[in-house]
């Protein structure tokens, strides 16, 4: 199914949002060291950015993160795991999971804590520099009827885990990663009404660390920012 572009902005129109961090991934990229969302950026984990950008734009928010450490409960929010069954499928099939299940995790917590809430946000561990204003764009911005899939994309970039989700999705999704097989965030998107908002701007707000130089990149960054707030 192809994306939808919403330019025109029409009126808000969204129910609660639940945000979800996904703080799942391994990392390996950044090689040795501590798990890539508990790396110190500016004296704090990177994940912490994330949450404390985030979590004011969000009615709940919950962490993604499927190996234990004393700095994620430092965090104050609800921290979980990907759900037990569907890791154990990925072991089984020798297969990585990737955000999907992250995302079905986000979904059914959702879902159990905050049940009148019909949309979740969710954000990797690694954009430290997420917009202020992401839900204000992503939700203020949904038209009628609302897609049930809305992705960020800023120039030719589309961020598959930056999207509001529809829980009434999560029981195709738990079935899609157990009895599919499937594991690419588009894929399982794309069979859904599915809308992209173009962000204005550029590419600012979501730099991804992933590499030892993206962490140097966002340290400079993070660092000329407080000089600016003196």
């Amino acid at each position: 199914m192809a994306a939808r572009t919403l330019k025109n902005f029409g009126p808000v129109r969204a129910g609660a949002l639940v945000g979800v961090v996904l703080a799942g991934g391994e990392g390996k990229r950044m090689g040795p060291g501590p798990l890539k969302p508990l790396r110190l950026l500016a004296g704090r984990p990177m994940v912490a950015h994330v949450v404390e950008r985030l979590a004011p734009q969000v009615m709940d928010l919950v962490v993604i993160a499927n190996q234990p450490a004393a700095a994620f409960k430092a965090l104050k929010v609800a921290v979980i795991a990907d759900p037990p069954d569907v890791r154990r499928a990925a072991r089984t099939d020798g297969r990585k999971l990737g955000p999907l299940a992250g995302i079905l995790a986000g979904m059914e917590w959702a879902k159990a804590h905050h049940p009148h809430a019909g949309w979740i946000l969710t954000a990797p561990a690694d954009v430290p520099f997420l917009p202020l204003d992401l839900t204000v764009r992503l939700c203020g911005h949904m038209h009628v009827p609302e897609p049930d899939v809305l992705m960020v994309r800023h120039g030719k970039r589309r961020e598959h885990t930056i999207a509001v989700w529809s829980v009434k999705l999560a029981a195709d999704l738990r079935r899609a990663l157990l009895e599919e097989g499937v594991r690419r965030v588009e894929e399982f998107a794309r069979r859904y009404d599915f809308a992209e908002l173009v962000w204005p701007g550029g590419a600012a707000p979501f730099l991804n660390v992933n590499t030892p130089a993206e962490f140097s990149r966002a340290t400079r960054r993070m660092a000329s920012s407080a000089r600016d707030r003196k």
